[in-house]
């Protein structure tokens, strides 16, 4: 039986790929495709593996990436005065159009978002809360994206072995919420620690991922928050003071 859970960090094919050209440090207006691609796709395969529902547009964007990568293969037809192909030129640039405006909106966003931080704090009154999250959701996570997680599940991933098996027999039916139990229990004593040594005791596929659902569903509940000090480096996992006096 599958198990889908969705978060609210979910923002779309857009956001995925700015985080991939973020991570590799690549000029926008000139994309290595064939890289990104291979990334995104890798991406998605994780996803996959953790059973989250993958939304038609991120398939659909995944097409136009592989299109693209096709076409960047095929030789450039030449040039014939004033009839000049409309097919000629860049195969990327309408990509890096929708990447620049998407990142535009969020530098938009984050903008209008301080702006709201400041003018709270005009009035002798208390601030309002401006961000878009309902009073009963959990806290959002600091400075920790989904691609984040995803990233650090695929190295855990890459540290397992591959092996080849004709059949398995499951001794353990590993349950997520016996696994979130599990690491309540230790998060209580360690009150911190990263993401990699509070997974460090799954040392199969399938106690990976369980593993990591449970980290997932924990954050959600806000019994637990996620950080990032430094980019791209250690995800610090932190008890919520709501789970401490719990």
């Amino acid at each position: 039986m599958a198990y889908d859970i969705v978060l609210d960090q979910f923002s779309g094919p857009l956001d995925l790929l700015l985080h991939l050209i973020q991570k590799h440090e690549v000029d926008i207006f000139d994309i290595p495709i064939a890289k990104i691609t291979d990334q995104y796709l890798a991406y998605l395969r994780a996803m996959e593996e953790l059973s989250l529902e993958i939304a038609s547009e991120f398939l659909v964007m995944a097409a136009t990436l592989l299109a693209i990568k096709s076409r960047m293969l095929l030789p450039r037809p030449a040039k014939s005065g004033d009839d000049e192909d409309e097919d000629s030129g860049d195969p990327r640039d309408e990509l890096v159009q929708q990447l620049v405006e998407y990142q535009r909106a969020k530098w938009a966003a984050a903008q209008l978002r301080e702006r709201g931080v400041l003018q709270s704090q005009v009035f002798s009154r208390p601030p309002l809360d401006l961000r878009p999250y309902a009073p009963e959701a959990p806290p959002p996570v600091t400075g920790v994206t989904l691609w984040d997680l995803v990233d650090a599940f695929r190295k855990l991933m890459r540290r397992i072995p591959q092996e080849e098996r004709v059949a398995e027999i499951q001794g353990v039916v590993l349950s997520v919420d016996d696994e979130m139990d599990k690491l309540m229990r230790r998060m209580r004593i360690l009150q911190r620690t990263t993401f990699f040594q509070l997974v460090q005791d799954a040392r199969t596929r399938h106690a990976l991922v369980t593993a990591f659902l449970a980290v997932l569903e924990l954050m959600k509940a806000g019994r637990i928050a996620c950080r990032q000090l430094l980019a791209f480096g250690d995800i610090e996992i932190v008890l919520t003071e709501e789970a401490a006096e719990g």
